[in-house]
């Protein structure tokens, strides 16, 4: 499975790509932002990140590429 990329753009302009296989936002009862959770990191863990900074959270499909699978179950790149 291809690793996707979650770009990170703070207020301040400021911006960095993560690198990963999951990437989930927890939300309050008033749908703002209050944590997330990246698993399969391969690129750029953030250590600690405040979100009342973060202007946005892009995730870069074309980054991704995609897996054919060929007819005996073989992944072709």
């Amino acid at each position: 499975m291809p690793k996707m990329t979650v770009r990170v753009i703070l207020k301040s302009g400021v911006e960095f790509s993560i690198k990963c296989d999951k990437f989930t936002l927890t939300r309050n009862g008033f749908q703002q932002v209050t944590g997330y959770n990246i698993e399969g990191i391969t690129e750029n863990q953030p250590v600690y990140l405040d979100f009342e900074q973060v202007a946005a959270v892009v995730r870069v499909f074309s980054d991704e590429k995609e897996v054919a699978h060929d007819e005996q179950g073989a992944s072709i790149l």
